[in-house]
């Protein structure tokens, strides 16, 4: 073997080891990159998700916040619409009670001033009653005989009615009959003897 191949050998040879060398330390540079690549990658991929958590946290916040928000309108306009309705069918229930308690009141009112104008009526009756039984009393102690009178009195008049409501005999051909008239009531023993003096 020649000095000249052993040169080309050895050239060959450091030609192969500076580009393994170099390959080498490429690709150590390329795996460094890699991984540095790869840690920022993962740490940027961390900063998103944390801001996109807290950009779901608070737009979950402000959802739940309007959600309450519109869940109290929706409340409040329930309330007000129940009670505007309970208002307008308790309105006309309050006007027939408020109309129904004036009437009772009326009506009371009348009838309190019907019992104590009966009251007073009574009144008076019995006390014209008690005069008359004082004077009937009086009547019959001073004359006994007038209560014989009375009865003498009563009696002609309820024979002259007795004779008035007694058909008359009928001619040959009577023609028509005539309507008996009404008899007379007889006189109450109190107006006879109110007429006696």
């Amino acid at each position: 073997m020649g000095f000249s191949t052993v040169i080309i050998v050895a050239l060959a040879a450091g030609v192969v080891l500076v580009i393994g060398g170099g390959l080498m330390v490429y690709m150590g540079n390329l795996v460094r990159s890699a991984y540095e690549l790869k840690v920022q990658i993962n740490t940027e991929v961390e900063d998103r998700l944390t801001k996109m958590g807290d950009d779901l946290d608070k737009k979950a916040r402000w959802i739940k916040r309007d959600l309450l928000e519109e869940i109290d309108k929706i409340k409040t306009a329930l309330q007000t619409d129940n009670a505007r309705k309970i208002a307008e069918l308790s309105e006309p229930l309050l006007h027939q009670l408020q109309a129904l308690e004036t009437q009772l009141r009326d009506e009371r009112g009348q009838l309190a001033k019907a019992i104590e104008s009966n009251r007073e009526g009574l009144t008076a009756l019995d006390g014209r009653l008690k005069t008359l039984q004082r004077k009937f009393d009086r009547k019959d102690a001073e004359a006994p005989e007038s209560a014989a009178a009375l009865d003498d009195a009563a009696a002609v008049l309820a024979a002259r009615a007795a004779a008035s409501a007694a058909p008359a005999p009928a001619p040959d051909a009577p023609a028509e009959a005539e309507p008996p008239q009404p008899a007379t009531p007889a006189p109450a023993p109190q107006e006879v003897a109110k007429a006696e003096p």
